[in-house]
């Protein structure tokens, strides 16, 4: 009886999280798409920094809805409190930089990465990129990890709720996972190494550096697909040729097995970090 309590009040309140997010983010989305369609026009930085804005404003506001009106506890405790702030920044940008570098150095070293000359540089392009990208990041943190593992947490504990959570961060990117179990394994790591990041901590701070700094350096950085898809700032600096398993092929660098060493490197650096810490 207890479990299936439980169970049902984990499922309304993270269904009810749900709708509430797209009831105030469908009357931002909807239009702008649908004259996009009809005018066939591709997105511009600026629509996807309009669209990932829209979408990481509506989302706080859903979750300060949550918190506020059904779980009676401040919108802080959600993972903003101040307390580490700059630790867990610091922190998330090593391990995610770090993580990249050692990807990046295994392709090259292998000779599955080439450098090409920089056409069409725009540091006003790389700039809306990155306040797109941050954006999307924040929506992606307080969705997964912030309210939906946080609630599935109080019910089951940490060790259940990174594991769900994580099946939920895989299943958001199912659309771009283009054949291949190696992807999924990749991004269901990717989200155990988030999980993890906020689990230890008790904040989103973490978790919103280091996944930015791995998807801004992949993708508007380098010119490589994040997650299946094209993010990048107009240019491309590194090219990836070589066994798909290792490089990722189409889905890019996070389907193959160089991301998922440097996945797991970063959980061990994140529990090494943190027991020093205690």
């Amino acid at each position: 009886m207890n479990l299936l309590k439980s169970i049902w009040t984990v499922t309304w309140k993270i269904v009810v999280f749900l709708m509430l997010w797209g009831i105030l983010y469908a009357p931002l989305l909807v239009p702008v798409a649908n004259k996009l369609q009809q005018t066939e026009q591709t997105t511009s930085p600026q629509t996807q920094l309009y669209f990932d804005t829209a979408s990481a404003v509506t989302i706080l506001v859903a979750a300060w809805g949550m918190t506020h009106f059904i779980d009676k506890r401040p919108f802080a405790s959600l993972g903003f409190a101040l307390q580490h702030i700059i630790r867990d920044v610091l922190v998330g940008i090593g391990i995610g930089a770090g993580m990249m570098l050692i990807a990046v150095a295994i392709l090259w070293i292998a000779g599955w990465a080439k450098h090409q000359a920089v056409v069409g540089f725009s540091g006003s392009a790389l700039a809306l990129a990155a306040l797109a990208m941050v954006a999307n990041t924040i929506t992606q943190e307080v969705l997964v990890r912030g309210y939906i593992q946080q609630t599935i947490q109080k019910s089951w504990g940490s060790t259940v709720a990174i594991i769900l959570s994580a099946i939920i961060f895989t299943l958001l990117h199912a659309g771009a996972i283009k054949g291949g179990l190696l992807p999924v394994v990749n991004l269901f790591a990717a989200g155990v190494l988030l999980g993890l990041a906020y689990t230890t901590t008790g904040n989103l701070w973490l978790p919103i550096a280091l996944h930015f700094v791995w998807n801004f350096f992949q993708g508007p950085v380098l010119g490589l697909t994040v997650s299946g898809q094209s993010v990048n700032s107009g240019w491309q600096l590194l090219v990836l040729k070589g066994p798909v398993i290792f490089t990722g092929g189409a889905f890019g660098l996070e389907g193959g097995l160089v991301a998922t060493l440097a996945t797991v490197l970063g959980i061990v650096a994140l529990l090494l970090f943190f027991r020093q810490e205690s």
